[in-house]
């Protein structure tokens, strides 16, 4: 079977998940993003060590609204990572 480009991404998503790592992912602007909305959801993983989300425009958000998408799933994976002895 022929691996894709994602299959290296899916991979290190992956095989870090066991590992003191988490990834959040943003995508900006109108594109699809498809790939990140996947690792976002990917399965396979010791406990869910990334998130995505996607706005239209960066310079319109407010700091504090940023900041809160940016850090919205990262306090339960650390609770996860814990519970796990990932650390």
């Amino acid at each position: 079977m022929k691996r894709g480009k994602g299959d290296n991404i899916d991979n290190a998503v992956i095989d870090s998940s066991g590992e003191p790592i988490f990834w959040q992912f943003v995508g900006v602007g109108e594109s699809d993003f498809g790939v990140l909305k996947k690792l976002d959801n990917i399965k396979g993983r010791v406990v869910d060590n990334a998130n995505f989300f996607q706005i239209q425009a960066i310079e319109s958000m407010e700091d504090n609204e940023l900041y809160e998408l940016l850090l919205n799933e990262f306090p339960l994976w650390l609770q996860e990572a814990k519970e796990k002895y990932i650390y």
